[in-house]
């Protein structure tokens, strides 16, 4: 199915992730043009991963391939800002990203339930179901909140009996074991929030872009100047609004299971000031209960460091591919690939209440 036209989508701009504005702001001309060249070189399909639940997913199958890495991207993102990483990764293995519900060209029901934590990690589930292949490893690879899902979804598949589709590797970029406090300015009307955009613009580009990159001192670093605010024109000041009033993390008990089991790569951009490196070093503690668990920084980079040195983020990230593939896999996730998704007993519960609707 063919995904909607970026034309019916609003503008947004972040506060440490996306915000939108009114859908009665299209998109400028320019932005239209950075998306447009964008998508043609990352297309997508509309796939009904579960009952009421379709994705935007580009995927390329690599019969005979021994690996498929799945690409998650963080809050109110888009799985564009793979672009490097799937190149690397589709040289030699199936390469499988998506934009999650709400975002990218992704379906953008105004439902508040529809963004929640839970609904946005059994998506995740579904993917991850449907593109494993028994005999083939699968590393997942996520940035920010979206390494929440993935933790979520891999102590979940751990603790399920049978076991769920095992994850055999995770790279997590700009993680955090603890999630950030939700903002007051997330409780605000969403009219107003649309009103107070070019203040939010600024913020963002403060917090998650690098000095250098705002600078545009590299080429890669000049086209994240352009794509960003163009992706976040995409988004939806409803959903973003749902999604981090009820954004939320795995226990800690539950990270710690994962560490035990699944070998981990961590990368944090040296001055991020989004998810400080410390606080991807308290996740990287809790992972190092087992399995290898490394971490490394990448310098002259913040949030965005796959997009803005994405060489030393592919050098490490390819080390890492390969030796995920090299190591033995343990006996009891061997017949761990499943099928079908799993129920709703198959990922972790969300550690917050119910919060209200939209207003």
């Amino acid at each position: 199915e063919r995904p909607p036209t970026w034309r019916n989508h609003s503008p947004c701009i972040a506060l440490g992730q996306p915000l939108c504005r009114h859908r009665s702001m299209p998109p400028s001309s320019d932005q239209l043009a950075v998306l447009d060249a964008a998508h043609e070189a990352l297309p997508v399909e509309l796939v009904e991963v579960r009952p009421g639940r379709t994705l935007a997913i580009h995927s390329q199958p690599r019969p005979g391939a021994e690996q498929t890495v799945l690409f998650v991207h963080g809050s109110c993102g888009s799985l564009l800002q793979w672009k490097d990483q799937i190149a690397l990764a589709a040289k030699e293995r199936a390469v499988v990203a998506f934009d999650t519900f709400g975002c990218g060209r992704s379906p953008k029901p105004p439902e508040w339930d529809a963004y929640s934590f839970a609904e946005l990690r059994d998506d995740l589930a579904a993917v991850l179901a449907r593109f494993s292949v028994p005999g083939r490893t699968m590393v997942v690879v996520a940035h920010s909140a979206g390494c929440s899902l993935a933790l979520a979804v891999a102590a979940a598949s751990l603790a399920s009996t049978p076991p769920g589709p095992p994850i055999d590797g995770l790279c997590l970029m700009g993680a955090f074991a603890e999630p950030p406090r939700v903002p007051s300015i997330f409780y605000l009307p969403t009219f107003v929030l649309s009103l107070m955009q070019p203040r939010l613009s600024a913020g963002f580009e403060a917090l998650a872009l690098h000095a250098d990159t705002r600078a545009g001192k590299t080429a890669a670093r000049r086209y994240l100047l352009g794509l960003a605010p163009a992706v976040n024109a995409a988004n939806d000041m409803f959903m973003c609004k749902a999604y981090y009033r009820q954004l939320s993390a795995p226990s800690k008990e539950e990270i710690q299971s994962v560490g035990a089991e699944v070998p981990c790569l961590l990368i944090a951009g040296e001055d991020d000031a989004l998810v400080p490196p410390e606080s991807t070093a308290e996740l990287h503690a809790l992972l190092s209960s087992g399995a290898p668990s490394e971490m490394h920084s990448v310098r002259a980079t913040s949030h965005q460091l796959m997009q803005e040195d994405p060489e030393a983020v592919n050098a490490l990230l390819g080390a890492f591919l390969q030796s995920v593939y090299a190591r033995p896999k343990p006996k009891k996730t061997a017949k761990a690939r499943a099928s079908a998704v799993p129920d709703k007993s198959f990922a972790s519960q969300t550690r917050f209440s119910s919060l209200p609707s939209e207003e």
